[in-house]
Protein backbone atom coordinates (compact mmCIF):
# COMPACT_ATOMS: atom_id res chain seq x y z
CA UNK A 1 0.00 0.00 0.00
CA UNK A 2 1.23 3.45 -0.86
CA UNK A 3 3.00 4.66 2.30
CA UNK A 4 2.32 8.32 1.49
CA UNK A 5 -1.42 7.65 1.30
CA UNK A 6 -1.38 5.89 4.67
CA UNK A 7 0.51 8.78 6.28
CA UNK A 8 -1.87 11.35 4.79
CA UNK A 9 -4.88 9.32 5.88
CA UNK A 10 -3.60 9.19 9.47
CA UNK A 11 -2.76 12.89 9.50
CA UNK A 12 -6.11 13.84 8.02
CA UNK A 13 -7.97 11.69 10.53
CA UNK A 14 -6.05 13.28 13.40
CA UNK A 15 -6.82 16.76 12.08
CA UNK A 16 -10.49 15.90 11.73
CA UNK A 17 -10.87 14.43 15.20
CA UNK A 18 -9.05 17.39 16.73
CA UNK A 19 -11.78 19.79 15.56
CA UNK A 20 -14.09 20.72 18.38
CA UNK A 21 -17.21 18.58 17.98
CA UNK A 22 -19.33 21.61 18.78
CA UNK A 23 -18.12 23.54 15.73
CA UNK A 24 -20.04 21.48 13.21
CA UNK A 25 -22.21 18.40 13.03
CA UNK A 26 -21.22 17.97 9.39
CA UNK A 27 -22.30 15.83 7.71
CA UNK A 28 -25.88 15.33 8.88
CA UNK A 29 -27.47 14.61 5.51
CA UNK A 30 -26.53 13.01 2.15
CA UNK A 31 -23.72 14.52 0.09
CA UNK A 32 -23.93 14.99 -3.67
CA UNK A 33 -20.86 14.12 -5.74
CA UNK A 34 -20.98 15.70 -9.20
CA UNK A 35 -19.20 13.71 -11.93
CA UNK A 36 -18.91 15.89 -15.06
CA UNK A 37 -18.78 12.88 -17.39
CA UNK A 38 -21.15 10.16 -18.57
CA UNK A 39 -22.19 7.16 -16.51
CA UNK A 40 -20.27 3.96 -17.17
CA UNK A 41 -16.98 5.57 -18.12
CA UNK A 42 -13.69 5.29 -16.26
CA UNK A 43 -14.23 8.50 -14.29
CA UNK A 44 -17.74 7.47 -13.29
CA UNK A 45 -16.84 3.92 -12.23
CA UNK A 46 -13.98 4.96 -9.96
CA UNK A 47 -15.86 7.98 -8.62
CA UNK A 48 -18.66 5.66 -7.50
CA UNK A 49 -16.16 3.43 -5.72
CA UNK A 50 -14.69 6.49 -3.96
CA UNK A 51 -18.19 7.74 -3.07
CA UNK A 52 -19.12 4.36 -1.61
CA UNK A 53 -16.05 4.30 0.60
CA UNK A 54 -16.39 7.95 1.64
CA UNK A 55 -19.98 7.24 2.70
CA UNK A 56 -18.68 4.61 5.12
CA UNK A 57 -16.21 7.09 6.57
CA UNK A 58 -18.73 9.94 6.90
CA UNK A 59 -21.74 7.83 7.95
CA UNK A 60 -23.87 9.54 5.30
CA UNK A 61 -24.74 8.56 1.72
CA UNK A 62 -22.54 10.10 -0.98
CA UNK A 63 -24.73 10.17 -4.08
CA UNK A 64 -23.11 10.39 -7.52
CA UNK A 65 -24.77 12.66 -10.10
CA UNK A 66 -23.57 12.68 -13.71
CA UNK A 67 -23.76 16.16 -15.25
CA UNK A 68 -22.22 15.93 -18.69
CA UNK A 69 -21.45 18.35 -21.50
CA UNK A 70 -18.94 20.87 -22.85
CA UNK A 71 -15.89 18.78 -22.08
CA UNK A 72 -16.76 18.56 -18.39
CA UNK A 73 -17.43 22.30 -18.04
CA UNK A 74 -21.15 21.98 -17.24
CA UNK A 75 -20.71 19.67 -14.25
CA UNK A 76 -17.66 21.57 -13.05
CA UNK A 77 -19.56 24.86 -13.21
CA UNK A 78 -22.32 23.28 -11.12
CA UNK A 79 -19.77 22.45 -8.43
CA UNK A 80 -18.45 26.01 -8.46
CA UNK A 81 -21.94 27.55 -8.18
CA UNK A 82 -23.13 25.30 -5.32
CA UNK A 83 -23.58 26.41 -1.72
CA UNK A 84 -20.20 25.97 0.03
CA UNK A 85 -21.50 23.89 2.94
CA UNK A 86 -19.86 20.60 1.94
CA UNK A 87 -23.01 18.93 0.70
CA UNK A 88 -22.02 19.31 -2.95
CA UNK A 89 -18.57 18.19 -4.05
CA UNK A 90 -17.34 16.88 -7.36
CA UNK A 91 -14.64 15.33 -9.44
CA UNK A 92 -12.12 17.88 -10.70
CA UNK A 93 -10.06 16.80 -13.70
CA UNK A 94 -7.32 18.15 -15.95
CA UNK A 95 -9.82 19.09 -18.67
CA UNK A 96 -12.19 21.58 -17.03
CA UNK A 97 -9.67 22.54 -14.33
CA UNK A 98 -6.68 23.17 -16.60
CA UNK A 99 -6.82 22.60 -20.36
CA UNK A 100 -10.26 24.07 -20.98
CA UNK A 101 -9.20 27.51 -19.78
CA UNK A 102 -7.25 27.78 -23.03
CA UNK A 103 -9.23 25.37 -25.19
CA UNK A 104 -12.58 27.15 -24.76
CA UNK A 105 -13.14 30.79 -25.64
CA UNK A 106 -14.61 31.39 -22.18
CA UNK A 107 -15.53 29.55 -18.97
CA UNK A 108 -18.24 30.41 -16.46
CA UNK A 109 -15.88 29.66 -13.58
CA UNK A 110 -12.28 30.26 -12.56
CA UNK A 111 -10.39 27.01 -11.77
CA UNK A 112 -8.14 28.80 -9.27
CA UNK A 113 -10.69 31.00 -7.49
CA UNK A 114 -14.05 29.22 -7.52
CA UNK A 115 -13.18 25.93 -5.81
CA UNK A 116 -12.08 24.44 -2.51
CA UNK A 117 -9.62 21.70 -3.57
CA UNK A 118 -9.71 18.64 -1.30
CA UNK A 119 -7.23 16.12 -2.72
CA UNK A 120 -5.99 14.38 -5.82
CA UNK A 121 -7.46 10.90 -6.14
CA UNK A 122 -5.90 9.04 -9.06
CA UNK A 123 -4.25 9.35 -12.46
CA UNK A 124 -4.11 7.08 -15.49
CA UNK A 125 -1.68 6.72 -18.38
CA UNK A 126 -2.64 6.39 -22.02
CA UNK A 127 -1.18 3.79 -24.34
CA UNK A 128 0.31 4.49 -27.74
CA UNK A 129 -0.58 1.36 -29.69
CA UNK A 130 -0.47 0.12 -33.27
CA UNK A 131 -2.14 -2.36 -35.58
CA UNK A 132 0.02 -5.52 -36.10
CA UNK A 133 0.63 -4.48 -39.72
CA UNK A 134 2.72 -1.52 -38.58
CA UNK A 135 6.37 -2.47 -39.00
CA UNK A 136 7.67 -0.95 -35.80
CA UNK A 137 8.46 -2.67 -32.51
CA UNK A 138 9.33 0.46 -30.56
CA UNK A 139 8.94 4.22 -30.64
CA UNK A 140 12.28 4.82 -32.35
CA UNK A 141 11.25 2.53 -35.21
CA UNK A 142 7.80 4.11 -35.40
CA UNK A 143 9.25 7.60 -35.68
CA UNK A 144 11.62 6.45 -38.43
CA UNK A 145 8.75 4.74 -40.27
CA UNK A 146 6.51 7.81 -40.16
CA UNK A 147 9.33 10.13 -41.24
CA UNK A 148 10.12 7.83 -44.19
CA UNK A 149 6.48 7.89 -45.32
CA UNK A 150 5.19 11.46 -44.97
CA UNK A 151 1.42 11.73 -45.21
CA UNK A 152 0.82 7.98 -44.98
CA UNK A 153 0.14 7.51 -41.28
CA UNK A 154 -2.65 8.77 -39.01
CA UNK A 155 -3.53 8.21 -35.38
CA UNK A 156 -6.96 7.68 -33.83
CA UNK A 157 -8.11 9.34 -30.59
CA UNK A 158 -11.27 10.04 -28.59
CA UNK A 159 -11.88 13.61 -29.73
CA UNK A 160 -10.27 17.01 -30.18
CA UNK A 161 -9.56 18.58 -26.81
CA UNK A 162 -9.35 15.29 -24.91
CA UNK A 163 -6.19 14.28 -23.08
CA UNK A 164 -5.72 11.56 -25.72
CA UNK A 165 -5.64 14.22 -28.41
CA UNK A 166 -3.12 16.30 -26.50
CA UNK A 167 -1.03 13.17 -25.90
CA UNK A 168 -0.96 12.54 -29.64
CA UNK A 169 -0.19 16.12 -30.61
CA UNK A 170 2.55 16.29 -27.99
CA UNK A 171 4.07 13.16 -29.52
CA UNK A 172 3.87 14.67 -33.01
CA UNK A 173 5.60 17.84 -31.83
CA UNK A 174 8.34 16.21 -29.79
CA UNK A 175 9.05 13.48 -32.34
CA UNK A 176 9.09 15.95 -35.22
CA UNK A 177 6.80 13.84 -37.40
CA UNK A 178 3.84 14.50 -39.67
CA UNK A 179 1.06 12.34 -38.34
CA UNK A 180 -2.57 12.87 -39.22
CA UNK A 181 -5.16 13.19 -36.43
CA UNK A 182 -8.50 11.38 -36.70
CA UNK A 183 -11.06 12.21 -34.02
CA UNK A 184 -13.79 9.86 -32.83
CA UNK A 185 -16.67 10.22 -30.39
CA UNK A 186 -14.84 8.51 -27.57
CA UNK A 187 -11.94 6.10 -27.41
CA UNK A 188 -13.97 2.91 -27.97
CA UNK A 189 -14.73 3.59 -31.67
CA UNK A 190 -11.16 4.81 -32.15
CA UNK A 191 -9.82 1.49 -30.89
CA UNK A 192 -12.29 -0.42 -33.11
CA UNK A 193 -10.95 1.32 -36.22
CA UNK A 194 -7.35 0.54 -35.30
CA UNK A 195 -8.37 -3.08 -34.68
CA UNK A 196 -9.89 -3.15 -38.15
CA UNK A 197 -6.75 -1.75 -39.72
CA UNK A 198 -8.51 1.41 -40.91
CA UNK A 199 -6.14 3.58 -38.86
CA UNK A 200 -2.63 2.25 -38.05
CA UNK A 201 -1.95 4.04 -34.75
CA UNK A 202 -4.05 4.92 -31.73
CA UNK A 203 -3.94 6.49 -28.29
CA UNK A 204 -6.38 5.27 -25.63
CA UNK A 205 -6.59 3.93 -22.08
CA UNK A 206 -5.81 0.42 -20.91
CA UNK A 207 -9.53 -0.14 -20.36
CA UNK A 208 -10.17 -0.11 -24.12
CA UNK A 209 -6.86 -1.50 -25.37
CA UNK A 210 -6.02 -4.11 -22.70
CA UNK A 211 -8.41 -6.87 -23.84
CA UNK A 212 -6.76 -6.95 -27.29
CA UNK A 213 -3.14 -7.23 -26.19
CA UNK A 214 -3.05 -10.90 -25.23
CA UNK A 215 -4.45 -11.93 -28.62
CA UNK A 216 -1.92 -9.83 -30.50
CA UNK A 217 -4.68 -7.86 -32.18
CA UNK A 218 -2.97 -4.68 -31.00
CA UNK A 219 0.57 -3.89 -29.84
CA UNK A 220 1.53 -1.25 -27.29
CA UNK A 221 4.77 0.61 -27.98
CA UNK A 222 4.78 3.06 -25.06
CA UNK A 223 2.78 4.69 -22.28
CA UNK A 224 2.26 8.43 -21.94
CA UNK A 225 2.88 8.72 -18.18
CA UNK A 226 6.22 9.57 -16.56
CA UNK A 227 6.32 6.16 -14.85
CA UNK A 228 5.59 2.77 -16.36
CA UNK A 229 2.17 1.24 -15.85
CA UNK A 230 1.95 -1.40 -13.11
CA UNK A 231 -0.01 -3.57 -15.56
CA UNK A 232 2.53 -3.19 -18.38
CA UNK A 233 5.87 -3.15 -16.63
CA UNK A 234 7.78 -4.18 -19.78
CA UNK A 235 6.35 -1.33 -21.85
CA UNK A 236 8.55 1.80 -21.73
CA UNK A 237 7.32 5.35 -21.32
CA UNK A 238 7.68 7.83 -24.16
CA UNK A 239 10.14 9.68 -21.95
CA UNK A 240 12.27 6.53 -21.77
CA UNK A 241 11.87 6.04 -25.50
CA UNK A 242 13.83 9.15 -26.40
CA UNK A 243 11.23 11.90 -26.01
CA UNK A 244 12.82 13.29 -22.87
CA UNK A 245 10.38 15.15 -20.66
CA UNK A 246 7.28 13.72 -22.32
CA UNK A 247 4.38 13.29 -19.88
CA UNK A 248 0.67 13.51 -20.65
CA UNK A 249 -1.80 11.79 -18.40
CA UNK A 250 -5.22 12.75 -17.05
CA UNK A 251 -5.69 13.29 -13.33
CA UNK A 252 -8.77 13.24 -11.13
CA UNK A 253 -9.34 14.94 -7.80
CA UNK A 254 -12.05 15.98 -5.37
CA UNK A 255 -13.14 19.59 -4.90
CA UNK A 256 -16.04 21.65 -3.63
CA UNK A 257 -17.09 25.25 -4.19
CA UNK A 258 -14.90 28.05 -2.85
CA UNK A 259 -15.58 29.05 0.71
CA UNK A 260 -16.15 25.67 2.32
CA UNK A 261 -15.35 25.75 6.07
CA UNK A 262 -11.92 24.43 7.02
CA UNK A 263 -13.31 21.68 9.26
CA UNK A 264 -15.58 20.47 6.45
CA UNK A 265 -12.63 20.32 4.05
CA UNK A 266 -10.66 18.38 6.67
CA UNK A 267 -13.45 15.82 7.09
CA UNK A 268 -13.85 15.38 3.34
CA UNK A 269 -10.09 15.08 2.93
CA UNK A 270 -9.84 12.41 5.62
CA UNK A 271 -12.68 10.41 4.08
CA UNK A 272 -11.34 10.72 0.53
CA UNK A 273 -7.78 9.73 1.43
CA UNK A 274 -9.05 6.82 3.51
CA UNK A 275 -11.13 5.64 0.54
CA UNK A 276 -7.96 5.27 -1.53
CA UNK A 277 -6.63 2.64 0.89
CA UNK A 278 -9.73 0.46 0.48
CA UNK A 279 -9.55 -2.67 -1.65
CA UNK A 280 -12.56 -1.49 -3.68
CA UNK A 281 -10.95 1.75 -4.86
CA UNK A 282 -7.38 0.49 -5.18
CA UNK A 283 -8.57 -2.47 -7.30
CA UNK A 284 -10.76 -0.24 -9.48
CA UNK A 285 -7.80 2.05 -10.17
CA UNK A 286 -5.32 -0.79 -10.68
CA UNK A 287 -7.67 -2.56 -13.10
CA UNK A 288 -7.44 0.38 -15.50
CA UNK A 289 -3.67 0.66 -15.21
CA UNK A 290 -3.82 3.77 -13.06
CA UNK A 291 -2.37 4.79 -9.72
CA UNK A 292 -3.95 6.27 -6.61
CA UNK A 293 -2.62 9.70 -5.66
CA UNK A 294 -3.29 11.91 -2.68
CA UNK A 295 -2.10 15.23 -1.32
CA UNK A 296 -3.23 17.97 1.03
CA UNK A 297 -5.86 20.57 0.04
CA UNK A 298 -3.15 23.21 -0.32
CA UNK A 299 -0.96 20.89 -2.37
CA UNK A 300 -3.88 20.13 -4.65
CA UNK A 301 -4.59 23.85 -5.04
CA UNK A 302 -0.95 24.50 -5.94
CA UNK A 303 -1.01 21.54 -8.32
CA UNK A 304 -4.02 22.93 -10.20
CA UNK A 305 -2.28 26.29 -10.57
CA UNK A 306 0.82 24.58 -11.95
CA UNK A 307 -1.16 22.46 -14.39
CA UNK A 308 -3.03 25.35 -16.06
CA UNK A 309 0.01 26.74 -17.94
CA UNK A 310 1.23 23.22 -18.76
CA UNK A 311 -2.02 22.21 -20.45
CA UNK A 312 -2.34 25.68 -21.96
CA UNK A 313 0.98 25.16 -23.71
CA UNK A 314 -0.23 21.84 -25.13
CA UNK A 315 -3.53 23.38 -26.27
CA UNK A 316 -1.72 26.23 -28.03
CA UNK A 317 0.79 23.81 -29.52
CA UNK A 318 -2.03 21.70 -31.01
CA UNK A 319 -3.88 24.71 -32.38
CA UNK A 320 -7.18 23.35 -31.06
CA UNK A 321 -9.93 25.78 -30.09
CA UNK A 322 -13.55 25.13 -29.10
CA UNK A 323 -16.08 27.95 -29.19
Amino acid sequence: MNRRILILAAAALLATTSVNAGESDYPNKPIRMIVPYAAGGVTDVISRAVANQMAKQLNQPVVVENRTGAGGNIGTDLIAKSTPDGYVVGIATNGPMAANKTLYSSLNYDPEKDFSPVTLLFSIPYLLFVHPSVEADNIHELISLVKANPGKYNYAHGGVGTAQYFAGERFVSMAGVKLGSIAYRGEAPAVVDVLGGHVPIGIASYTSVGPHLATGSLRVLAVTSKQRSALLTKVPTLDESGLTGYEVQPWFGLAGPAGMPADVIQKLHAAAVASLTSSEVSKAVTDIGGATVSNSPQEFSDFISSEIPRWAAMAKESGAKIE
